[in-house]
């Protein structure tokens, strides 16, 4: 689960990295071969990503990030 800002337009936004199969836009599902999901793998809380959408460039800071990992604690 992944909380980013989107910087241009200052809102927050909570996606669920999931695989394509189970992606749900509606729900907040996004799939890890998705524009977004693809530049966020292997990224930090902290990070900024840049992710070329069919609406143009959009750019995002990850406020928070939790792992499967984490929410099994």
């Amino acid at each position: 689960t992944v909380v980013l800002e989107d910087v241009d337009r200052g809102t927050e936004v909570t996606y669920r990295l999931v695989t394509p199969e189970e992606a749900n836009i509606e729900q907040g599902l996004i799939s890890t071969s998705s524009p977004i999901g693809r530049s966020l793998l292997n990224k930090q809380e902290g990070d900024e990503v840049k992710v070329q959408t069919p609406n143009g460039v959009r750019n995002f800071e990850i406020i928070k990030l939790t792992t499967i990992h984490d929410e099994e604690s």
